[in-house]
């Protein structure tokens, strides 16, 4: 018996020695960041975040009328402008999806393509980046020409998890637009968007982002800078945003360079985004 103790415990010890060495010797190897933000939208505009892989993503996006008339309308609730898309995650870089909003009656395709992820480790990755471009087709004009019916929209998504509480993005962004309607516009529209996230609890946050335009269109009338606010609750099944914003519009040329409420008498736009994701893992 006392010579198996003493064969047990040197084995054990040689062995421990072992794996030591090995946990020393092994690379560390950095992991993705995850969850930067909730959804795949901040509040009007693209998050960083896909769809995951194999999996089909729908999104209700709905804005009511101006709140300006007070009971009138019940603070615009007779009134909504509704987008519905669906897009699905190839992989966990690779996403495209297609949609329809009321506003314009306009269609869109588009696609986002990660880049790079953040990494825990900072000096190999410090931020998220994420390719995202979309083609608009507005049919409200019937007897308008196809080719100026289109507008392509360019944006480069770049986010940062600063801690488990904050996020930030930064959004680069051009509009194309083949057909301009207002003689001291352009046919491309440059802007910088900034996007957060400030995590209140496991399932709530509060988020908000806003385009700046580059080019001078601050000072043209009838142009208003776009932002929204909003409060996205994570109810397990689907992500729930509530929504208040000064565009009605839901899709990257509408709330950038269409957006007219302002704080003043209340005209601004109340809403709300849904995400129900399925897996077909």
């Amino acid at each position: 018996m006392r010579k198996f103790l003493i064969i047990f415990l040197l084995s054990f010890t040689f062995a421990q020695d072992d794996l030591l060495s090995f946990i020393e010797d092994e690379q560390f190897v950095p992991l993705p960041i995850q969850g930067t933000f909730k959804a795949t939208r901040i509040v009007n505009a693209q998050s960083v975040e896909l769809p995951r892989s194999k999996t089909l993503e729908f999104i209700i996006t709905h804005r009511f009328g101006t709140m300006s008339n007070g009971f009138y309308d019940l603070y615009g609730l007779d009134e909504a402008s509704a987008r519905f898309d669906l897009s699905y995650g190839f992989n966990e870089k690779i996403s495209l999806g297609a949609g329809r909003s009321s506003h314009k009656k306009t269609y869109d395709f588009f696609s986002k393509i990660k880049l790079f992820s953040q990494k825990s480790t900072p000096s190999l990755s410090f931020a998220s980046i994420v390719l995202f471009s979309k083609v608009e087709i507005a049919t409200i004009a019937k007897n308008e020409n196809f080719n100026n019916r289109l507008i392509y929209d360019f944006q480069l998504l770049l986010a940062r998890k600063v801690n488990q509480n904050l996020s930030i993005q930064i959004i680069p962004t051009l509009i194309h637009k083949n057909l301009i309607q207002r003689f001291e516009a352009k046919n491309n529209l440059f802007s910088i968007g900034l996007g957060s996230r400030i995590k209140l609890t496991k399932r709530v946050s509060l988020n908000g982002d806003t385009f700046f335009p580059l080019g001078g269109r601050g000072r043209y009338v009838g142009f208003t800078q776009s932002w929204g606010l909003g409060c996205d609750i994570d109810t397990g099944g689907h992500v729930f945003q509530l929504i208040i914003t000064n565009a009605q519009g839901t899709y990257e040329s509408a709330y950038i360079e269409e957006a007219n409420g302002t704080l003043k008498g209340g005209d601004v736009f109340f809403g709300f985004n849904i995400t129900r994701s399925f897996n077909f893992n």
